[in-house]
């Protein structure tokens, strides 16, 4: 045949391949129908948390929520808690899936969803105003059940972590603190043994050092003009008058022994053997010279010398205490800058320390205030209900391309059987295809036979697509 143009001939070919074309499309409507049924039902329920904001202004309770819940919904969709969830609620019981697939189809079937909050400025950290768990399972009940598992599960959670998170920093804050306050006090430490082993050579000590170097000094001064008066007056007497001529030689060798001795002292030690000699050599000649004395002028000449002792040794403390005093004040700019340098590190360790101090009464003061109820906190909006009908879960779609299949082969089979035995019907047909117009064309009349066949292939169509009928509905009301 030529292809099919108009009505009559397209009605022709279904009246004479009505069988086939009915089977091919009843046999793809219930294998469609047939898979579309055997798709598992799906029930699905949603649970909705809403996050509060803290009215706290620092610390864990405050700027890290979306990643304090996506840690607990890391834990909640951690294998070994997919597959207790699974157990406890028998998910997945009537299919061969391995453990595996089981977790990986919970996955897709369970979701949590965060809804981000209005940010107060540009550029400000994005805040989770609510949650929403979306659970789908074979059973209403069980979506239901399953969904608010999870969102206890996210509230229990989100407890145990903010409160594992406070203890943790505090406990890190406390250490840190000890550890600065340790830092702190082995460096005052050091500094109070400094200034111990320093007290002459503080730089406070400056003005009293230069003032008591200037008062030695002059007291210094004094002390070798008294000296030199005593020793003229004590020269004085051991020589005596000039009307004691004969006592002249005598008294001039004492004055230049004792010179002489005053200046080995003031050089050589007190044991030296030429201070020795010169003492022996002045005491020989005043025994020997005792008895031309008076007693009144040996008394004052002894007094004289206990006098003249008792001012060198004012003269050695302050010739012993100037060396001292001067290098006291030489040292006293290295001490400044030791000082200084102490006075940094502490500066350096207390400017940390305060920091750390202040952290840890803001973690101790939310501490308290999450204990109070006054911290983050999660409301349950709408808890998972029982869902009163199932998802299409494509059932509809594979319904439907089940009967545009079937109807896209039946016409197939149709036009290929068509094909197979090519007929020209119309006398516009013998004319396209032939060339050659016919002078006269006879209408088809069947016999009486061939109605039979032509009424008993409608009769196998109809029978065809009502038992296609009649199986659909009994697979639908089984299911």
């Amino acid at each position: 045949m030529g292809p099919i143009v108009g009505i009559r001939e397209f009605i022709g070919m279904l009246s004479r391949r009505g069988p086939v074309m009915a089977a091919l499309l009843v046999v793809c409507v219930l294998v469609a129908l047939a898979q579309a049924l055997a798709l598992p039902r799906a029930f699905e329920s949603v649970a909705v948390l809403q996050v509060q904001p803290t009215v706290l202004t620092g610390g864990v309770d405050s700027g890290d929520t979306a990643t304090r819940l996506r840690t607990i919904e890391q834990r909640i969709m951690a294998r070994n808690n997919v597959l207790a969830m699974i157990d406890r609620f028998n998910l997945y019981d009537d299919t061969p899936l391995s453990e595996d697939e089981k977790v990986a189809q919970f996955r897709q079937d369970v979701r949590i969803n965060f809804v981000a909050g209005v940010t107060a400025s540009a550029g400000a950290m994005e805040e989770v105003s609510a949650i929403q768990v979306t659970a789908q399972t074979g059973t209403a009940a069980g979506s239901a059940n399953l969904a608010n598992d999870i969102v206890d599960q996210i509230q229990t959670g989100n407890l145990r972590e903010r409160d594992q998170r406070l203890s943790e920093l505090i406990g890190t804050l406390e250490t840190q603190d000890r550890r600065a306050l340790e830092a702190i006090a082995a460096v005052e430490a050091d500094l109070a043994a400094f200034r111990t082993e320093n007290t002459d050579r503080m730089p406070e000590n400056l003005e009293f050092l230069a003032a008591e170097q200037t008062r030695l000094e002059g007291q210094r001064t004094e002390l070798i003009r008294s000296l030199q008066a005593l020793e003229r007056e004590r020269l004085a007497l051991e020589v005596g008058t000039s009307e004691l001529g004969r006592q002249e030689p005598l008294a001039q060798q004492l004055r230049i022994l004792e010179v002489d001795l005053a200046q080995a002292r003031r050089t050589l030690a007190p044991n030296h053997p030429e201070v020795q000699r010169l003492e022996a050599q002045i005491d020989a000649l005043r025994e020997g010279d005792g008895q031309q004395m008076s007693v009144g002028q040996s008394r004052q000449i002894d007094l004289i010398r206990q006098q003249e002792e008792s001012l060198q040794l004012e003269l050695a403390a302050i010739d012993r205490r100037l060396p001292m005093i001067a290098a006291n004040v030489a040292g006293i700019p290295e001490v400044s800058e030791t000082m200084a340098d102490y006075t940094r590190r502490l500066a350096a360790l207390e400017v940390p320390r305060m920091a750390i101090a202040e952290r840890l009464s803001q973690a101790r003061l939310d501490q308290s205030l999450v204990t109070s109820d006054y911290g983050q906190q999660m409301i349950l909006l709408e808890s998972a209900t029982e869902a009163e009908y199932p998802l299409s879960s494509g059932r509809k779609r594979l319904a439907m391309l089940g009967v545009v299949l079937g109807l896209g082969l039946a016409l197939l089979s149709g036009f290929l059987l068509e094909v197979r035995r090519p007929v020209l019907r119309t006398q516009a047909m013998v004319t396209k295809y032939l060339g050659v117009a016919p002078i006269a064309s006879i209408p088809f009349r069947p016999t009486a036979r061939e109605q039979v066949v032509q009424r008993t292939r409608n009769a196998a169509s109809f029978v065809i697509l009502i038992a296609g009928v009649v199986v659909g509905v009994i697979l639908v009301l089984n299911r």
